[in-house]
């Protein structure tokens, strides 16, 4: 059945040095509604192709100036989407199969009858109307593809994202019993050295000053497992900067020494110029914590368990170990145990995704997946082997920087931290907080002047702008730090801030000109001096 006629007709191109043949031709197709454009010779077919772009050309073989194998030549990139018929004359057979060779449809062959023409236009049509389809429906296949596999690869990442904040809180489920029994004992330990001071200075007697460094010792403590805590919970902000290793290892293994069982033996040795690593601190802390955990499921049936948390800089070549910056040193944190081990064949597999060596309803086959990708957040590179007390030793292979920066010389250079009688307006929501904090500055040498939130401080500095030279304010919403700036920017713009924060948020400081500086709560009397003389000295880098 021939094809149903389009709804837009379809252009068939004729070149043939005959008039009578062009014309017959023609007749024939414009009685199915078909487009008609005329050529007498190859080249005129090449000019009108050009301009004109047909579905279809009808060109006959034997022609002057351009015969039909040259037009074909010429029209070699067009072919595999456009029809070509050639029409030959009787006894032309080689002719025809060489314009087949070079890129025609079809041929007809002298003389012409109306059937045998529209038949093969019609054929040749449906067919190219085929392969185009099929090229639509490729293109159409890869970009469906193509947005599925950005589909799932954006699914994944959030999946990889949920399954680490999952991760995060079993931790923080992990560290509570732990913490729960570690504040009970730093709150013991300052309730009894307190005691035993006040009884000192009842009986006019010298506190021992060991209770008082207890006291301090073990409120830094609590200060540690606070923001380890916010670290792990999303409470604190994300940044990368440099930071210490060693620091931060020392700070996660009194983590992990107060959530460890206590039948397992936790010992530590790490080296003292470990470096600095870009990146997030609790990236770090959560890869020794995984690890960690990891060894504590290993040792359940090992009747003397131990866990071995070393760091050193590696200073021998070693082709297993990933360096990617010559300019950087290579540090290894090892987490071996001495548990039941794992199989040689099993180590390569281990930070596959849902592959795991624990029971079904212990574990997701995950954790050392996740682990490995926050490695690569840090340029590093995990080595799993055996060891020799029958075990499994994680090397966790970092480039750190051999110098950590500080923000500014100036500051950290400060020799004094009392004050010459400069006035302070100290904001402070909690009135025992409060009271500690301008008594210090007292001690310290400062002029001080209390408020309980910034409203009432606004208002105390709008009776007397020139009363105050620094404003020491605990951190509040946003809209009320704007409202305080403007006043002082108004009335006073040589007052400084000095902000107060439970949780290090290093975009609220660089938004005001006034803040000069974030320090993070608990204060001490040494940290506030220096901060203090940092912003009186008009210092404005912000910690």
């Amino acid at each position: 059945m021939p094809a149903s006629q389009p709804k837009n007709p379809a252009t068939v191109l004729v070149v043939d040095d005959d008039p009578f043949i062009r014309a017959t031709t023609g007749t024939i197709l414009r009685s199915r509604g078909f487009k008609i454009l005329q050529a007498g010779n190859g080249l005129e077919g090449l000019d009108m192709f050009r301009v004109h772009s047909p579905d279809l050309l009808i060109v006959d073989l034997k022609m002057p100036v351009m015969n039909g194998l040259e037009l074909l030549s010429r029209l070699s990139d067009a072919t595999p989407r456009t029809p070509v018929l050639v029409i030959s004359g009787a006894g032309g057979l080689d002719e025809a199969i060489d314009a087949l060779r070079l890129g025609a449809w079809d041929y007809l062959v002298k003389p012409i009858v109306a059937p045998t023409v529209l038949h093969a236009v019609d054929k040749a049509l449906e067919r190219a109307a085929l392969i185009r389809e099929n090229e639509d429906y490729k293109l159409n296949l890869e970009r469906q593809v193509q947005q599925r596999t950005l589909e799932l690869q954006k699914a994944n990442r959030e999946l990889e994202h949920q399954f680490l904040k999952q991760q995060k809180l079993g931790i923080i489920g992990t560290l509570a019993g732990g913490m729960a029994h570690d504040f009970n004992n730093i709150l013991s330990s300052i309730v009894f050295s307190t005691e035993l001071i006040r009884d000192a200075i009842a009986a006019r007697e010298t506190p021992e000053q060991e209770d008082l460094d207890r006291i301090l010792r073990v409120c830094q403590r609590g200060t540690s497992l606070i923001r380890s805590v916010l670290h792990f919970t999303g409470k604190m902000h994300e940044e990368f900067s440099l930071f210490s290793i060693r620091d931060t290892m020392t700070e996660t293994l009194d983590i992990i020494r107060g959530t460890t069982p206590s039948r397992i033996e936790i010992e530590a040795q790490l080296e003292q110029n470990l470096g600095a690593l870009f990146g997030d601190p609790v990236h770090l802390q959560q890869i020794l914590m995984n690890l960690t955990n990891n060894a504590v499921h290993a040792l359940a049936d090992t009747p003397h368990p131990r866990i071995k948390i070393t760091a050193h800089v590696h200073q021998e070549p070693d082709s297993r170990l990933l360096i990617t910056d010559p300019e950087s040193m290579l540090v290894v944190i090892t987490v071996a145990d001495n548990g039941v081990g794992v199989p040689e064949d099993n180590l390569p597999r281990l930070c596959e995704p849902f592959f795991t060596t624990k029971s079904r309803d212990e574990g997701t086959g995950l954790g050392l997946f996740v682990t490995q990708k926050i490695v690569k957040t840090l340029r590093g590179k995990l080595v799993f082997s055996g060891n020799a007390e029958g075990g499994t030793s994680v090397q966790v292979c970092l480039p750190a920087s051999a110098r950590l920066l500080p923000d500014c010389t100036e500051c950290l250079t400060v020799p004094e931290i009392r004050g010459c009688a400069e006035r302070i307006l100290v904001i402070e929501s909690d009135p025992e907080v409060r009271a500690s904090i301008c008594s210090c500055l007292a001690k310290l040498g400062y002029q001080t002047w209390q408020a309980d939130n910034l409203d009432r401080g606004r208002e105390m500095i709008l009776k007397d702008p020139a009363r105050m030279d620094l404003i020491l304010a605990e951190e509040s919403p946003a809209s009320q730090l704007d409202e305080l700036c403007a006043t002082i920017q108004r009335f006073n713009p040589r007052i400084r801030i000095l902000l107060t924060s439970v949780s290090p948020l290093h975009n609220l400081a660089p938004s005001h000109q006034a803040v000069c500086q974030v320090i993070l709560k608990p204060i001490d009397m040494l940290s506030l001096g220096q901060a203090l003389r940092r912003c009186l000295s008009h210092c404005h880098c912000k910690i």
